[in-house]
């Protein structure tokens, strides 16, 4: 008798409006049966109307929207978890937080055994200008069918039968995994490990441990990209402007002048205060702290090879920090 493969239960993964199921690495998610109910349950921010399911403003709770069928022979993890026991889906699920502004885990435990779970159920804080990154990749759909047609097939069909969908999720999904995969990216990125840091960055939390957490982000990947030539300290010595102004050259290809230095010096020293204070400093206000943390969502995709998205308009608010003049 041919042995059926293993399924487990996927909480809070978002599947975006008439797509059924996501092939992802090595692993098929499927909507559960009664999807409706439990998208309905998960936390929303918005009133919204017009999509597949309308959406109300909720707390919400952790649902469980999705099962993935186990391969028999699974890959290794490739992000630096520290478990020898987890598997691409573990890489697939980590890619499916950080793009979704949601916490996607497996149900890994009976329902026999007394579970509580602490992973936070609440829409991200931050991130959003990652998830925005992916590129959107029309399709459409047959409602009776479910074939697929391009835009170029669809002309001159009627679409009453057809939903359009957006195929670039699932795509890029995959072109992330198979990035981060890749020999030549691990070496570059030390086995990834700052996209952990960019995860904890993301959570609800007040602004100024998310600042933190991404100006380590920002070091970090420094000592990485400068760790042939600068031994470790050298790298601890250097002042954090300095790293800041590198990456800034480097990833979002800005010449630093006098003026951008002494700017960046300002957010410099509140990073200091709030490290040795607990307290930001007057030179700095709110606006540029959240500018900084929208920035970093943009290196992390450009770090992932995508285009960034700028929704908020970081690179602007980027440029007016760098030109201005503060006395």
């Amino acid at each position: 008798m041919e042995q059926k493969n293993k399924i487990l239960q996927i909480f809070n993964l978002e599947f975006e409006p008439y797509i059924e199921e996501l092939k992802i690495g090595d692993y098929i998610f499927k909507r559960i049966k009664n999807y409706k109910d439990a998208f309905d349950g998960m936390m929303c921010l918005v009133n919204s109307f017009g999509s597949e399911f309308n959406t109300t403003i909720k707390v919400g709770s952790h649902q469980i929207t999705a099962e993935v069928g186990i391969p028999e022979n699974e890959k290794k993890c490739v992000l630096p978890f520290g478990d020898d026991k987890l598997t691409q889906l573990d890489d697939i699920l980590f890619l499916l937080t950080i793009f979704t502004d949601r916490n996607v885990f497996k149900k890994d435990w009976e329902d026999s055994e007394n579970i509580a779970i602490i992973s936070d159920h609440r829409i991200h804080q931050y991130g959003g200008q990652l998830g925005c990154s992916i590129q959107y990749e029309s399709r459409w759909k047959n409602i009776n069918t479910g074939k697929l047609k391009t835009e170029i097939e669809m002309k001159d069909i009627p679409v009453f039968d057809y939903h359009q969908i957006n195929v670039g999720f699932e795509n890029t999904i995959n072109k992330v995994l198979n990035l981060i995969s890749s020999e030549k990216w691990q070496n570059e990125y030390e086995g990834g490990y700052f996209l952990f840091l960019f995860k904890s960055a993301m959570q609800r939390q007040i602004i100024e441990t998310a600042f933190i957490s991404c100006w380590t982000i920002w070091e970090h990947i420094f000592a990485i990209k400068n760790r042939k030539w600068l031994d470790n300290t050298a790298i601890e010595q250097m002042s954090g402007d300095k790293k800041i102004a590198f990456i800034l050259n480097e990833y979002f290809l800005k010449n630093i002048d006098d003026t951008s230095r002494k700017n960046i010096q300002r957010i410099n020293k509140t990073r200091n205060r709030l490290i040795h204070f607990g307290k930001k400093t007057e030179q700095i206000d709110y606006k540029e702290m959240e500018m900084f943390i929208r920035l970093t969502e943009q290196l992390i995709a450009i770090i992932l090879e995508l285009s960034p998205s700028n929704i908020f308009n970081s690179f602007e608010a980027l440029d007016n920090f760098l030109t201005c003049k503060k006395k």
